[in-house]
C-alpha cells in the first residue's frame, strides 16, 4: 500500500513539473558580452519573462558567434552590434529584419600615463597611428566580436597590420580584455557600458571618445524559421515587440552606472533594412567541419601546431616538477607511520576533485597586481599555468604513488629488511618494484593537467601565440563559430594522449 501511495506521488509531482514546463515556454536568445557585462540585459529580460510568462535561455557571445548561432538554428533571436554582419545575415536569408533597438559608443582607453600621448590626436585613426608608432601595448578582442570588428575596421583603414609584440589577441569577452588591459598597462577599443561596469575594478582612462566613426548600434534580429523548422519565430517576434516597445525603452533609457547612462534607445525604423532571402543551400556541417579540421592537420597548418605546442610545452614542465615533487612524497607517506597522516590522505583525495576553476581563482588572486606575488608579473605568463597544472596534479600523482607502493608485494618489506638495505636503498627498491604503477599515475596527472581549461584560461588569459592552449583555444574557436578549427584541436588533443598511452604500453612491454 505505501508502495502504491508513493507511486502516486511520484506520477503526481512528475505530472506538476510537466505541466509547468509545458505552460512556461522557453525562448533561446544570443547577445553580445557587451550587453551582458552592462547589466542591462539582468533588468530588461526579466520583465518581458513576467510579462509574457516565458523563460529566455540566454547565450552572451561575441556578435560573430550570436550570427553563426543564428545560421546554425541554435537560437530564435539576436541581439548584435556588429551592422554589416548583419546586413549579409539578412540579406542571406538567415534572418528576417533588422530592428533598431539602442546605441552606445566605443571609446578607447588605456593607462592613466597615456604613454601613446593619444588625447593629442585629430581623430580616433590618428589616435590608433598613435599607438601603432609608439608600439604601445594594445589589447585585442580578437574574437570576431562587434567590438574586434570595429577596431579591425580602424586599422584597415589606417592601412595598418600590427603583428609585434606590443600587439595582444587575447580571445576573451570585453569584460577580461579590460581587465588584461588594466594589468597589463594597455590601451583598448571597448564600448562605454562595459567600460562603466568595470569602471571601479580598473585604473584605465578614457583617451579618445565622440567621434562618429565610434558609433555602436544595437539591433534585433528574428532567425528566418524558413531555414530552421524548429525556431520559435511567435516568441521571436513577440520579444522583438516587447525591446522595441515604449516600455523597455524607457527602462534602457533610464538604465544608469554611476550616474551614467549607458545606452541610449533608438526605435527608429531604418530606411536600409535588408528583408532579401536566398535559396537554402543543404549541407552536412558536421561532416564539412571534420574534413576541414584533417585538412588543417595534414597542411600543418601553423597557428594549429603552435597552440598545440604551447599545450604540451606548459604541460610536461608542470608534469616534470609535479612528479620531482610527488613520487618522492609518495613513497615516504607510503613507507612511514606518523601524527597526522589519515587526515593527509583525507586532504589528498579531496584535492584529487579539485576544480580547475577554483585553482585559477585562488592563483588568480595572488598572481595578480594587488596579490602576493603581484610584484613578479606572472598573471598571463605560461609561468602562471605552469604553477596552476602544478596545484593541481601534485595531489593526483601524489595520492596514486602513495596507492602504488601501498600496493606493492607484502613480502617486499621482509625482503628489503633481511637484506639491510637502508632507508634509501629500501624506497629505491619499491619505486623498482611498482614503476609501472608510478608510470600510470604520472600519465593520469598528464592527462589532467593537459585537459583543463579553468586555469589556463583564468591565468594566461588565451594570449594569441603565447599562452593559448588546446582546450583555451577550443573554447575560443567554438565562441567564435570557428568549429573547423576547435575540431582540428579536439583531434589533436586525442592524438596526445593516443601516443602518450602508445608510448608506455610498449616502455611496459620492453621492460617486462
Amino acid at each position: 500500500m505505501q508502495i502504491i501511495q508513493k507511486l502516486y506521488i511520484t506520477l503526481l509531482l512528475c505530472s506538476i513539473f510537466s505541466q509547468a514546463n509545458a505552460e512556461t515556454a522557453t525562448l533561446r536568445l544570443a547577445i553580445t558580452t557587451t550587453t551582458e557585462n552592462s547589466g542591462l540585459m539582468a533588468v530588461l529580460n526579466p520583465v518581458f519573462e513576467s510579462e509574457y510568462n516565458i523563460k529566455i535561455n540566454t547565450i552572451t557571445v561575441g556578435s560573430g558567434q550570436a550570427l553563426r548561432l543564428g545560421k546554425q538554428g541554435d537560437v530564435d533571436v539576436l541581439l548584435t552590434h556588429a551592422p554589416e554582419d548583419e546586413k549579409q545575415f539578412v540579406s542571406s536569408g538567415y534572418g528576417l529584419e533588422r530592428h533598431p533597438v539602442m546605441h552606445n559608443e566605443f571609446i578607447l582607453v588605456g593607462p592613466v600615463g597615456n604613454p601613446a600621448s593619444i588625447n593629442e590626436a585629430s581623430s580616433v585613426f590618428d589616435a590608433f597611428k598613435k599607438i601603432y608608432v609608439a608600439g604601445s601595448k594594445f589589447i585585442s578582442r580578437a574574437d570576431d566580436s562587434g567590438t574586434h570588428k570595429k577596431e579591425l575596421s580602424i586599422w584597415e583603414e589606417n592601412e595598418q597590420s600590427p603583428k609585434d609584440d606590443w600587439y595582444i589577441r587575447s580571445g576573451m569577452g570585453m569584460g577580461s580584455v579590460l581587465m588584461l588591459a588594466n594589468e597589463q598597462g594597455a590601451y583598448t577599443l571597448t564600448d562605454r557600458g562595459t567600460y562603466l561596469a568595470f569602471k571601479d575594478k580598473i585604473d584605465l582612462d578614457i583617451h579618445y571618445q565622440g567621434s562618429s566613426v565610434l558609433h555602436n548600434p544595437y539591433h534585433v534580429i528574428a532567425v528566418n524559421p524558413e531555414r530552421h523548422p524548429l525556431i520559435n519565430n511567435d516568441l521571436a517576434e513577440k520579444y522583438i515587440d516587447f525591446i522595441t516597445s515604449n516600455k523597455a525603452q524607457k527602462i534602457i533609457k533610464d538604465y544608469t552606472l554611476h550616474g551614467e547612462q549607458l545606452f541610449s534607445p533608438d526605435i527608429v525604423i531604418e530606411d536600409f533594412l535588408l528583408k532579401e532571402k536566398k535559396a537554402h543551400v543543404s549541407r552536412n556541417f558536421f561532416l564539412d567541419a571534420t574534413i576541414s579540421s584533417f585538412n588543417l592537420i595534414i597542411n600543418f597548418d601553423s597557428s594549429l601546431f603552435h597552440v598545440v605546442w604551447t599545450s604540451l610545452k606548459v604541460t610536461l614542465i608542470a608534469v616534470l616538477i609535479a612528479t620531482l615533487l610527488s613520487v618522492p612524497l609518495g613513497v615516504v607517506v607510503a613507507l612511514n607511520k606518523f601524527t597526522g597522516k589519515n587526515f593527509l590522505m583525507t586532504c589528498l583525495n579531496t584535492l584529487m576533485a579539485l576544480p580547475t576553476v577554483v585553482v585559477g581563482l585562488l592563483l588568480y588572486g595572488i598572481l595578480n597586481r594587488q596579490g602576493l606575488l603581484g610584484s613578479m608579473s606572472l598573471l598571463y605568463t605560461p609561468a602562471a599555468i605552469i604553477i596552476g597544472q602544478c596545484v593541481l596534479i601534485i595531489p593526483v600523482i601524489w595520492n596514486l604513488s602513495i596507492a602504488a607502493v601501498n600496493g606493492a608485494d607484502p613480502r617486499l618489506a621482509m625482503t628489503c629488511t633481511s637484506l639491510g638495505a637502508n632507508y634509501f636503498q629500501r624506497s629505491i627498491i619499491y619505486m623498482g618494484e611498482v614503476r609501472f604503477a608510478l608510470i600510470a599515475a604520472v600519465v593520469t596527472g598528464f592527462g589532467r593537467a593537459i585537459g583543463e581549461v579553468g586555469i589556463a584560461m583564468m591565468l594566461g588569459g588565451n594570449i594569441h601565440g603565447y599562452t593559448r592552449t588546446m582546450t583555451t583555444a577550443i573554447a575560443l574557436e567554438t565562441s567564435k563559430g570557428d568549429f573547423e578549427f576547435a575540431l582540428a584541436l579536439g583531434f589533436m588533443l586525442l592524438l596526445v594522449a593516443f601516443i602518450i598511452n602508445s608510448v608506455l604500453q610498449q616502455f611496459q612491454l620492453k621492460i617486462k
